[in-house]
């Protein structure tokens, strides 16, 4: 079974911030989803976060095409988590080299959470406290893992994840793009089914907006675009005190039409 997988998204500048320092990149040719949450000084965090989407789809496009499989290699994921992957890599050295040539840029990062479409799985590639959740059955689940230090916390049993929540430590990373010259990059696959939806997001809308309350808003609506302008929204409406981006999108199977019209796209490529 092959599935489609469509995304709508809003980004928002939020009520206190006076630049928006998120970024985000649709590449439905590639069926690919990313954003990214910059940090830095000036505009340094745009500039960091603009780099990581930019980068990252090029050379993954780049390695699809040609079929080039990345050393090193995980055995554990298909081709192309591996390639993009490694296509995260790159836009981690190319972030790195530029918070290092200058003072401007110095000690810019950011998270990235990418998810790729391939036939029946997402594949995601994730770094940071950015967030991929999985809506299924009315229940969400976090397919991410937050590199906060909070996070590091909670996993050793010294907080709660309601303290971490509240806690003056959470906007501590342990690991973004751009910190380090070879930081880890998560991969994760994940089957899906029919009427799956998945939600990418940066930490202005989950820290604003809890889970219970995310989960309420996308059971009642089914609309991906709406939902994604309803979360920015109430986002704000509890304060929004970050930049708030929000991606939304809904697994659906390919008509035999389209999968046939795929297969001829194929084979003329």
């Amino acid at each position: 079974m092959t599935f489609k997988l469509e995304f709508a998204a809003v980004s928002d500048t939020g009520k206190v911030r006076t630049n928006n320092e998120d970024n985000f990149l649709l590449a439905p040719e590639l069926e690919l989803a990313l954003v990214a949450d910059g940090m830095g000084g000036h505009n340094s965090g745009e500039v960091a976060s603009s780099l990581a989407v930019k980068v990252t789809r090029d050379k993954y496009e780049s390695m699809r095409r040609t079929g080039l499989k990345p050393t090193p290699y995980n055995d554990t994921f298909c081709l192309e988590a591996n390639q993009l992957g490694f296509a995260v890599q790159l836009a981690n050295s190319v972030i790195y080299e530029a918070g290092n040539a200058g003072a401007e840029n110095k000690g810019m990062g950011t998270t990235l959470s990418s998810a790729l479409l391939v036939r029946n799985k997402i594949c995601l590639a994730h770094i940071g406290d950015s967030r991929v959740y999985l809506l299924r059955d009315k229940a969400l689940t976090q397919l991410t893992e937050d590199h906060s230090l909070v996070m590091e916390h909670v996993k050793k049993g010294l907080l709660t994840r309601a303290q971490a929540e509240v806690s003056p430590l959470q906007n501590i990373l342990t690991r973004a793009l751009g910190a380090q010259k070879t930081p880890a990059v998560d991969l994760v696959e994940k089957e899906l089914a029919d009427g799956d939806r998945l939600l990418l997001c940066t930490d202005g809308l989950f820290k604003a907006v809890k889970e219970p309350e995310l989960l309420a808003l996308l059971n009642t609506q089914p609309d991906d675009a709406k939902a994604c302008a309803e979360l920015v929204a109430l986002a704000n409406a509890n304060g929004g005190p970050d930049n708030i981006t929000v991606l939304v999108g809904t697994v659906r199977k390919k008509t035999l039409k389209e999968t046939v019209k795929d297969l001829f796209r194929k084979s003329y490529a």
